[in-house]
């Protein structure tokens, strides 16, 4: 792999993933690959010239960044690592006595993503250094078209998330239903995806022929940077010998679109990273001078996510997991959510905020699901993929950023309702739930304002205390079962004549009128409140 100056890397991978942190040199500095710090194996037979990735380093221990600056040091290596900027003093300090390179990352970006964008920078140069590598101008629309008069096929490009990024367009191609629709739809036709994403098409490093019943035979090849793949060249060929001796053609081919699609994914991503930005600056009620501009795009419809409580399919519980491994599975999700709304034809923007993740999903986009469905897929694939299990609320379609944040907060209460409950993992949507918020709320404002209160519950509460009786259980299961006494009793595990008795004892003692529909229901809220059960947390 063809070596690369440290500064340039840096530069590529502008947008807050990394930065330098203290140069050791690093004008002169060339990095030829990536290396995990915590593999000593791997490090016995390091090349100089490699960045070391710090995975799981803490540089708040000195004594662990000392050592892992000594390695880099003894390997003629550059160090990455994960630190905010600006670092601490003490950090800044350590890291310049060291005279290595030393690489801040972003502490919220994946060490996977970092290693996988070295990879392909490193290999898209080496590419391009290559005999021929040249011949890189132009966009994907051009190679397709030139790739198409030289084997006289029919030329698509698509993603590794199905979609046609790109496509010949010669007079007199030749052209079947599978590649007229998905030319129009921008994607892998349904019925056909099968045959796209068969495994031998994906793991071939050559051109593979395929030909399916009713479609024009086809040659396909990998698009690939390094190890990272990043999409297929595929070629229809109106018969099976002119698909012949094109091998070494669609090869160089893939090659130079490797090229362009590794400057295409950069875009997305920064398009991404823009996207994200904004709606986090708007769940948290302010804007920011660097949002993309119209900010958030809308109308559109927020998701919130939360690990769910409790042990599933062997997984850790909310509960026992620490903060970090929650925060790991919280971003993985996160990922995951962007790429699942992708796949499925949305421009999602996503945040992580708190313990939770939340995702906006324009309605005006080109997603051919619903939410619903998208949902359903995303929480599917995080059991078998992330093997956790995670609770989701929708929001209805909201179309302002006023709007945007009460959708936030009836999510953000929604979800404290469900983990209060226990509820199992699965989607949820808000408008469902909307009776439940609105008790939360409704309890929650009797709990903090006096006003709201007759104060008969802390009467109720106060005897119990000093005379060790249960009123306010008795009186608040019987209004929560509308007075049905057998239902109450058998809740309370007491006779029916024994509740009938303590409420008599209540309306002669505390002058409750259990006969008074509002005083019912003003009772019902004061001693729901005191009681500090699910609905009396307050979410505003």
């Amino acid at each position: 792999m063809t070596a690369m100056p440290l500064e340039q890397l840096v530069e590529a991978l502008r947008g807050g993933v990394i930065s330098l942190l203290s140069d050791g040199g690093a004008a002169e500095w060339l990095v030829s690959g990536a290396e995990l710090l915590d593999c000593p194996e791997a490090l016995g037979t390091t090349a100089p010239g490699h960045l070391l990735l710090g995975v799981g380093l803490d540089v708040a221990d000195r004594d662990a960044l000392g050592a892992a600056l000594r390695t880099a040091a003894d390997h003629s290596c550059a160090l990455a690592v994960k630190c905010p900027t600006p670092p601490p003093p003490e950090v800044s300090a350590q890291v310049a006595r060291a005279g290595v390179p030393v690489l801040a990352v972003d502490p919220q970006v994946p060490w996977t993503r970092v290693q996988r964008l070295v990879t392909t920078i490193l290999a898209a140069r080496a590419a391009v250094a290559e005999p021929g590598g040249e011949a890189t101008g132009g966009d994907l629309f051009s190679l397709a078209n030139a790739v198409a008069g030289i084997v006289g096929g029919a030329v698509a490009i698509m993603d590794t998330q199905q979609v046609v990024v790109a496509y010949s367009n010669l007079p007199d191609q030749p052209i079947d239903e599978t590649r007229r629709r998905g030319i129009l739809g921008r994607r892998v036709p349904e019925d056909a995806l099968a045959d796209h994403l068969d495994r031998e098409v994906w793991v071939s490093d050559t051109v593979v022929r395929r030909h399916r019943a009713g479609d024009l035979p086809r040659t396909a090849v990998v698009i690939r940077a390094g190890e990272d793949v990043l999409g297929s060249l595929w070629v229809a060929f109106p018969d099976e010998a002119a698909a012949s001796d094109c091998g070494p053609t669609l090869q160089e081919a893939a090659r130079v679109a490797a090229l362009h699609m590794l400057a295409l994914r950069r875009q997305v991503d920064a398009e991404q990273e823009s996207r994200d930005r904004a709606l986090r600056h708007a769940l948290e009620g302010r804007s920011g001078q660097d949002d993309p501009p119209g900010g958030v795009r809308l109308p559109a419809v927020l998701v919130g996510l939360a690990e769910a409580v409790g042990v599933r399919g062997g997984e850790e519980s909310w509960e026992a997991g620490t903060a970090a491994r929650r925060r790991a599975a919280l971003l993985r999700a996160l990922d995951l959510a962007v790429l699942d709304g992708r796949s499925l034809g949305y421009e999602p923007a996503a945040a992580l905020l708190g313990d939770r993740v939340y995702v906006l999903l324009p309605t005006a986009g080109s997603g051919s699901v619903s939410t619903g469905v998208l949902l359903d897929h995303l929480l599917d694939r995080a059991r078998h993929s992330l093997h956790r299990s995670f609770t989701a609320v929708d929001s209805p379609t909201v179309g302002t950023t006023s709007a945007l944040l009460a959708a936030r907060r009836d999510i953000d209460a929604a979800l404290d309702h469900l983990r209060e409950r226990c509820a199992g993992s699965g989607a949820y949507h808000a408008e469902d739930l909307r009776p439940e918020l609105v008790l939360r709320r409704l309890v929650g404002a009797v709990r903090e304002d006096a006003e709201l209160r007759t104060g008969i519950a802390e009467r109720l509460r106060a005897h119990d205390a000093e005379h060790g009786t249960d009123y306010c259980a008795t009186l608040l299961t019987y209004l929560r079962h509308f007075g049905d006494v057998a239902a109450a009793s058998a809740e309370l595990h007491i006779h029916q004549n024994t509740l009938r008795l303590r409420l008599r004892r209540a309306e002669q003692l505390f002058d409750v009128s259990l006969a008074d529909p509002t005083r019912r229901l003003l009772l019902t809220l004061e001693l729901t409140a005191l009681a500090g059960s699910s609905e009396a947390s307050p979410t505003d």
